[in-house]
């Protein structure tokens, strides 16, 4: 059974009946919605109660960043990636962004965390192969687009508004000079 509440100006509340709990409670699952019209809520109120029998409802309320990553990566990364790209996002993920972000709600990551994860990666002593000195800017912002993606599906997904990594300014990727030989280095190189 499903129900519809109209909330505020295009603002609508809906209700879908879930089943019955162990605890012998009615399951409910709600969702409020912007629609211009009741036709329109109707309608979406029909899509989100197929999507709950059918068991693909999940509350972003409760999804933590780490249950999501599995989720994208049962849904979306295992087909659409390249297993080599794959391999390297769920290696950086692994490593950098789930011990940081796997805690949190997917609802409660903020730009600012990103900010600050972003800044902790460029200090040094971040790197993990025990080598001295900070993560190259190319890395750094390999790392945040593997982040940028991951949140732009949940947006896709519906269960963020915004993704808070997408207006984030990171740094540039600094290129190493390459010294080279001029003419005489060149040639007194090759009489050798």
């Amino acid at each position: 059974m499903a129900s519809l509440q109209k909330r505020g100006n295009d603002s609508w509340l809906l209700v879908v009946e879930a089943g019955i709990g162990a605890d012998g409670k009615r399951i409910r699952r709600t969702k409020t919605i912007k629609a211009k019209g009741i036709r329109e809520a109707r309608k979406l109120l029909a899509e989100f109660e197929t999507e709950v029998e059918a068991g693909h409802y999940i509350a972003p309320e409760k999804m933590t960043f780490a249950a999501f990553v599995e989720e994208w990566k049962e849904k979306y990364a295992e087909s659409e990636l390249g297993i080599k790209t794959l391999d390297i996002y769920l290696r950086f993920l692994k490593n950098r962004i789930l011990p940081v972000f796997g805690h949190m709600r997917l609802d409660k990551i903020q730009p600012f965390h990103i900010v600050n994860f972003i800044s902790d990666l460029g200090k040094e002593g971040s790197r993990q192969d025990g080598k001295n000195g900070k993560l190259s800017s190319g890395t750094i912002q390999y790392i945040h687009r593997i982040l940028k993606n991951i949140l732009n599906k949940a947006q896709d997904w519906r269960l963020l508004k915004n993704n808070p990594a997408a207006e984030i300014q990171i740094p540039k990727v600094k290129r190493k000079e390459i010294e080279v030989y001029d003419e005489d280095e060149v040639h007194c190189c090759s009489n050798y």
